[in-house]
């Protein structure tokens, strides 16, 4: 992994954190992406190897913005060798109970935005094999 180009969203808590901290002492160059650009920089300030961690600050709902990012990503490193889309939102409650905009909300964080953001960056990684 030494030198590999990793972007990992939702890497402000949880697996993605613990994701960045493992492929930082592996020697990747990071992209780290959530919505809390607080909490991004804590995490980057954790990593032994702090230059090579790149904090983009986003929120994986704004579905229409995600190609944009996409692209400032490519930018930083020059290129993306594998996305993690650790990011994502739960919902405690019964299918019935649950609200349609809440439904909207699960599906553009959890689906599209993993979908979109694949897409952006997968035909760049296919022409590099």
């Amino acid at each position: 992994m030494k030198n590999k180009i990793v972007w990992i969203t939702g890497a402000s808590s949880g697996i993605g954190e613990a994701l960045v901290y493992a492929y930082n002492k592996l020697g990747a160059k990071l992209i780290i992406s959530a919505r809390n650009r607080d909490e991004l920089f804590r995490v980057k300030g954790n990593c032994k190897n702090q230059i090579n961690v790149h904090v983009l600050s986003f929120d994986l709902e704004n579905t229409e913005e995600l190609a944009n990012k996409a692209k400032d990503a490519q930018n930083i490193f020059g290129q993306i060798d594998m996305l993690i889309n650790s990011g994502g939102l739960s919902q405690r409650s019964l299918a019935m109970e649950t609200e349609p905009d809440v439904e909207l909300k699960l599906m553009n964080v959890n689906f599209w935005a993993t979908v979109r953001l694949s897409k952006a960056v997968l035909p760049g990684m296919l022409s590099r094999g």
